[in-house]
């Protein structure tokens, strides 16, 4: 049985969070053509391999970190991050799995855009074979990346 939710600690969160995906057929490419200190891509997972179609959206987040990105990114690999679930509630929550037990809460919002964005978030993991990325940079500017993990849901 997994452990509750724990939230992010204080001092690793990131300036600000979105929704994003990338084209499952530009995915493995874009990630490899990029230095990126801390990449967790395997090759099972890559959408070719899963059989997902060239033209899906595969869903991610992005945190952009500011002067804590690396911080973060060290946090999230050591902690073996597995996959990431968008949850409703009171307020709507985006829970990240990681290692066999536990569960850190990435955010929190009760925005009626955010929610939506959190819903198109969840059908693209479905259309994908629950494959999702997520991704850390210092900023917003797309320059340059501090870490990427490719996940994918349990269960499929």
């Amino acid at each position: 049985m997994r452990n509750p939710p724990q939230p992010l600690p204080d001092n690793l969160w990131g300036e600000q969070w979105r929704f994003a995906s990338l084209r499952s057929s530009d995915l493995v490419e874009t990630i490899s053509n990029r230095t990126i200190p801390i990449v967790d891509m395997p090759e099972a997972l890559h959408p070719l391999n899963l059989g997902v179609a060239s033209t899906a959206q595969i869903p991610g987040v992005v945190i952009d970190g500011g002067r804590r990105s690396m911080q973060l990114a060290r946090w999230i690999q050591a902690n073996d991050p597995r996959s990431m679930n968008a949850i409703a509630g009171t307020p709507d929550g985006l829970v990240l799995y990681a290692g066999e037990l536990d569960r850190w809460i990435l955010a929190t919002f009760d925005d009626p855009e955010m929610r939506s964005a959190a819903q198109l978030f969840e059908q693209r993991k479905q259309e994908s074979k629950q494959l999702h990325f997520l991704l850390v940079e210092p900023d917003d500017s797309g320059m340059t990346y501090t870490g990427f993990w490719l996940l994918r849901s349990q269960g499929v």
